[in-house]
C-alpha cells in the first residue's frame, strides 16, 4: 500500500473542467424545473419566456457554481500550505 500526499489542487485544470460539467448539469436541472416539471413561477409563461429563463439558469448556475470549485480549490491549497500538510491518499496496486 502506497501512501500519497495531496499537496496542491492546480487551478487551471479546475477552470478547465467544472465550467463544462456543471453546464450540463445546470442544463438538466433548468429542463425539469423550467419545462418537464416547472415550478408555479415558470407554469405561467410562454415558451420563449421559459426558454429565455432555461438559459440565463443554466449560464448564472454555470458561473456561480465554478466560481464556488475555483475558491474551494484556491482554499484548499491556502490551508494545505499553511499547515504543510495535504489529504493523504492510500493507493494498491490493482492484482
Amino acid at each position: 500500500m502506497s501512501l500519497y500526499d495531496v499537496k496542491q489542487v492546480q487551478l487551471i485544470s479546475v477552470v478547465k473542467v467544472f465550467p463544462i460539467v456543471f453546464g450540463i448539469l445546470g442544463a438538466i436541472i433548468g429542463i425539469f424545473t423550467f419545462f418537464i416539471f416547472p415550478t408555479d413561477l415558470a407554469a405561467g409563461l410562454g415558451f420563449g419566456a421559459r426558454f429565455l429563463s432555461w438559459l440565463i439558469f443554466v449560464v448564472l448556475y454555470t458561473v456561480i457554481m465554478a466560481v464556488g470549485a475555483i475558491v474551494v480549490a484556491w482554499l484548499y491549497n491556502f490551508v494545505a500550505n499553511k499547515m504543510n500538510t495535504g489529504v493523504v491518499i492510500s493507493l494498491e496496486p490493482k492484482e
